[in-house]
């Protein structure tokens, strides 16, 4: 009556065997995992993972910075970083809290060169504009708007959110000629494990386990790179077909290596288009810019509102500026400096917006190289206090 006890040990024993195994695999993966993130140097391509956490979507279907959020940035290649806090209402720095006493609130919206890349939190532009307005008598709070990555329709979008919570008087719209025009136009966007996607990549998470699954852990991540590299028939990311829509609004542009500095932008033929016979270009960066100022204008009402125009390291240093042109295969004699500003500064005085460019400013400085970090398109410290001194003195006398 006692000879089934053996096969109960046996089942007991391949229990133990399979549960040491899995927990053996799951050890395995783990310790993986961690050599990974500590070992595996992500490629520059990939620098936006570690921004990860740093973005939500939001109830229009757009994105912005998470409220509460806490990291770092690191600078391009280097061994720069800055350190980054959300706060309660998702803008960079401190917290404004309730409204002081005669305070008056000014919002700053733009991408990256509000946001500050490459210079801490105190030292961005809306900052330093606080601080030269409160220095000249002005009780002002400037809210610091700036998410990386907009373009100027996703900058009035994030003027509209917060607008009621942050309570503005007044509003400040950027525009950023390095990449702002490709950004108006860029592909549908979407937030994963905090990271912000856009074009096959935005796509595809929502269709490819692989890819959610490469997005939160660096071990997938590597495997998908070395995959997409050596065997790229086997990648989900090369299987995923164009989208008509993206390649729509796209068309004419100039391909991604001509893009840089949004140089393209001072071409003298207004009908341009890369390649030729593609649609015109420049009529429809100035229609999206004119819609996203019209939208603005319209958010604002009675309250000011500026539109200030602020250039890369290419538009101010006129020598580095034509040596550019001539590397990227453009001819120089086709592109006049200046063109874009000129046009961009039509069409928000045709809307009665005022309009302000940092061109002249930043180009009257000793040494414009300086005022730039080494990307040659995000202000530095000195260029942050360049314009914010500028811009506090033209907006100073609305304001008090």
């Amino acid at each position: 009556m006692t000879a089934p006890a053996a096969p109960a040990r046996r089942r007991r024993r391949w229990s133990f065997v399979l549960v040491a195994l899995l927990l053996g695999l799951v050890g395995a993966a783990l310790l993986a995992e961690l050599a990974f993130r500590c070992f595996w140097t992500l490629p520059p391509g990939f620098a936006e993972f570690q921004q990860a956490g740093m973005y939500v979507a939001t109830p229009d279907q757009d994105t912005a910075l998470r409220p509460g959020y806490r990291g770092t940035l690191r600078i391009g290649d280097s061994d720069v970083t800055t350190a980054v806090a959300i706060d309660s209402l998702g803008l960079r720095g401190v917290d404004p809290g309730p409204r002081r006493p005669g305070e008056r609130r000014l919002l700053v919206v733009g991408d990256s060169l509000v946001f500050g890349y490459g210079v801490e939190a105190g030292q961005a532009l809306p900052a330093r504009l606080e601080q030269e307005l409160r220095a000249g008598g002005v009780p002002v709070a400037v809210g610091n708007g700036g998410v990386p990555g907009y373009g100027s329709r996703h900058a009035v979008a994030h003027m509209a959110r917060l607008d009621g919570p942050f309570g503005a008087d007044a509003f400040v719209l950027c525009g950023f000629l390095g990449n702002d025009a490709m950004d108006d136009v860029s592909p549908r966007r979407t937030v994963y494990a905090g990271l912000l996607l856009q074009g096959p990549m935005a796509r595809l998470v929502h269709t490819s386990w692989r890819a959610r699954l490469a997005l939160r852990s660096r071990a997938a991540l590597w495997f998908e790179t070395w995959i997409f590299t050596n065997r790229p028939q086997w990648s989900p990311l090369a299987q995923l077909a164009p989208d008509a829509e993206d390649l729509a609004r796209t068309a004419g542009f100039p391909p991604d290596a001509q893009q840089h500095a949004g140089l393209f932008l001072d071409v003298a033929d207004a009908n341009a288009a890369w390649p030729a016979g593609a649609p015109p270009v420049i009529p429809r960066v100035l229609q999206a810019l004119r819609d996203s100022l019209q939208r603005a204008k319209g958010l604002a009402g009675a309250r000011p509102l500026w539109f200030v125009i602020l250039p890369t390291v290419w538009q101010v240093d006129e020598g580095r500026r034509l040596a550019r042109l001539a590397e990227l295969g453009f001819a120089p004699a086709d592109f006049r400096r200046g063109l874009a500003q000129e046009r961009w500064a039509a069409v928000a005085r045709e809307l009665g917006v005022r309009v302000l460019d940092a061109t002249p400013v930043l180009a009257a400085e000793p040494d414009p190289n300086g005022l730039f970090i080494a990307d040659g398109g995000h202000l530095s410290v000195r260029g942050n206090e360049v314009v914010g001194r500028w811009l506090a003195a033209e907006l100073a006398p609305a304001l008090r």
